[in-house]
């Protein structure tokens, strides 16, 4: 008997999967929408055809701070060249932050909110789990979710994360120009 509890236990973990499994890139990208006001939604798929990265941040997370001011420099050294960036604040309540956030940091991209298990799923991360911030994730122009990093990504160190965000950037352009 205890023989097949473990045998059934251990297959259930196995069907569960790995819980600390990063996700799967590259993956094709559901549609998101990042909410801007109530009843108002930027889409994903609004912008298909175009190189897009999206930030899912804290608003009050001095690193989210941080990525917004690199991925404003990135916005405007890009604007015009088929590249779409916006962000979603995903803390409880972030909706009510985002203006005194927007007046701080002047993200030079669209800045939205989203519940976190929304966005959980989109990232392809499991449910209920913790998820660090800010998480960061590069969609080419086919729809190709081709680069995913988190604020404990090596590539997001404060020292080398413009130089990182750019050269994945760069890449990310370059695999959408593949068939």
């Amino acid at each position: 008997m205890k023989t097949t509890l473990l045998i059934l236990l251990f297959s259930g973990l196995l069907a569960a999967g790995d819980p600390n499994a990063e996700p799967k890139v590259p993956r094709k990208a559901t549609d998101i929408g990042i909410q801007i006001a109530p009843e108002k939604y930027l889409w994903l798929s609004e912008h298909s055809g175009q190189t897009c990265i999206l930030a899912f941040i804290l608003t009050t997370c001095p690193h989210c701070q941080f990525t917004t001011g690199v991925l404003s420099r990135i916005a405007k050294d890009y604007a015009g060249k088929d590249v779409w960036i916006a962000a979603s604040a995903v803390e409880p309540m972030s909706s009510l932050n985002i203006p005194d956030f927007k007046k701080t940091f002047t993200p030079a991209f669209p800045v939205g909110y989203n519940d976190q298990g929304y966005v959980s799923k989109f990232l392809g991360l499991p449910p209920n789990e913790p998820v660090f911030f800010p998480q960061v994730v590069f969609i080419d122009r086919n729809g190709i979710v081709r680069a995913q990093f988190t604020g404990g990504d090596k590539p997001m160190d404060k020292d080398i994360q413009e130089k990182s965000l750019r050269e994945t950037l760069e890449k990310t352009i370059k695999d959408g120009l593949k068939k």
